[in-house]
């Protein structure tokens, strides 16, 4: 029968474990999923625990100082421009990601690969059928295949609006054609492995925050998503096919935001210029819940971090500062090896974000978002949510607390690949 894979990997992006206990989250095709699989005690994300990293570290099995991903934002050092690696505007996925994936050893033993708004996923050439993660509509336009395009324009989808449907607000609609164009790719190129991203639920905690009332309509509507995209497969599709869901990260609320490059600005470390141009000896470039400072003068660039760390490390709302010898110990590189790093590492408190702004006085402000993520991964509420069922997994194994490491040895053994290096481990009591 075509249309059937072997693998099914869903993320739902930002979908916190603490909602798989909370009744007013309505989940009823993931809680059916647990009920004839296994469902995790919770699931240790990476740090800095925001979409990009945390999806490669979900496929590849090990974390950013291995993968190389260290955040969504970064500033490159040779230009000085901030950089957003969410929607992949810059970079190929060869470009990014250092460490083989489990879909790229899929490919190479000779299975059919298909992806649909997979992160770090752009021209990548183990994917037989891509549709990336992309946000604006120049991108969508320049870095789809031609042939990807093409279909999408035949099967009716207005592809137009692909830049439009990416934005938060809107991001639900997105979300119902990634679930439509999964059912007919397994229909029309007969994936052995198929990966699929929603967003929406991200999207609304952003915007509206943890445990709002448009959160939870966003937890529905992807679980009836998936549900269509299951029920597509058939009643014994769970005999054939494993179904794996996931989240990159949880969520923590926020009512405050803290500005690291106002300090930076009012200590002649930094300047503005038009357009919002920053140069200087410093600057701090969010990741959320975290983010970094790049020393960038001529100088000693360690000494002036060590310098800065007791201040900004002061600063309220900062739980957390570290220097690059502190790095390894939190699953990250030092700039050394990997100049993406930067050469201060700040974590925000439970009920703050950090900011980029480096206007005004203030170093403290009403925040952008009502929720974030980026912290490290021991907060409760930012653990991620795992479920599995279907075709080589057990019926109500009990599952602990496990680290998104072990998703990509787990998913490489149902497919029968040899066992590859990976900081996580095989699930190997949920397999049967």
């Amino acid at each position: 029968m075509g249309g059937m894979p072997r693998l099914i990997l869903i993320s739902i992006d930002g979908l916190a474990h603490f909602y798989w206990t909370d009744p007013a989250a309505r989940m009823p095709v993931l809680r059916g999923l647990a009920e004839r699989g296994a469902a995790a005690g919770g699931m240790a994300t990476v740090f800095v625990s925001t979409t990009w990293p945390s999806h490669v570290s979900l496929v590849t099995g090990v974390g950013p100082r291995t993968h190389g991903v260290v955040s969504n934002h970064v500033l490159n050092r040779a230009t000085g421009q901030a950089e957003d690696f969410t929607g992949d505007p810059i970079y190929d996925a060869a470009d990014l990601v250092r460490a083989p994936t489990f879909y790229d050893r899929a490919h190479a033993a000779g299975m059919r690969t298909a992806a649909i708004d997979w992160p770090a996923t752009r021209h990548a050439t183990s994917l037989d059928f891509n549709l990336p993660m992309f946000k604006n509509q120049r991108v969508f336009e320049a870095h789809t295949a031609p042939a990807v395009w093409k279909e999408l324009r035949e099967l009716g989808y207005p592809v137009e609006r692909q830049g439009e449907w990416a934005e938060l607000p809107k991001r639900f609609l997105k979300d119902a054609m990634v679930a439509d164009l999964a059912i007919q790719v397994m229909q029309r190129h007969a994936p052995d492995v198929l990966l699929l991203h929603f967003l929406c639920a991200d999207s609304h905690q952003h915007l509206y925050g943890p445990r709002s009332p448009e959160a939870y309509w966003a937890i529905a509507y992807i679980d009836a998503l998936i549900g269509r995209v299951l029920g597509s497969l058939g009643a014994d599709g769970l005999d054939r096919t494993s179904v794996v869901v996931v989240a990159d990260h949880g969520f923590l609320p926020v009512s405050r935001e803290v500005r690291p490059n106002v300090r930076l600005r009012r200590r002649g470390l930094l300047r503005t210029g038009p357009g919002g141009s920053m140069d200087g000896e410093a600057r701090f470039v969010m990741n959320h819940g975290a983010g970094w400072v790049y020393t960038t003068g001529s100088g000693d660039r360690g000494r002036l971090a060590r310098d800065l760390r007791g201040e900004l490390g002061a600063l309220e709302g900062v739980s957390g500062v570290w220097t690059p010898d502190e790095y390894e110990a939190l699953g990250l590189p030092a700039p050394a090896d990997n100049p993406r790093a930067g050469d201060l590492l700040l974590e925000a408190a439970p009920g703050y974000m950090l900011s980029d702004e480096a206007q005004g006085d203030d170093e403290h402000a009403p925040p952008k978002h009502r929720g974030t993520h980026g912290q490290r991964p021991h907060h409760d509420d930012n653990h991620a949510l795992f479920v599995a069922a279907g075709r080589g997994i057990k019926r109500g194994a009990t599952l602990g607390r496990i680290t998104s490491r072990d998703v990509a040895p787990t998913l490489g053994t149902l497919l029968g690949l040899p066992a590859a290096p990976a900081e996580g481990r095989v699930l190997t009591e949920i397999l049967g």
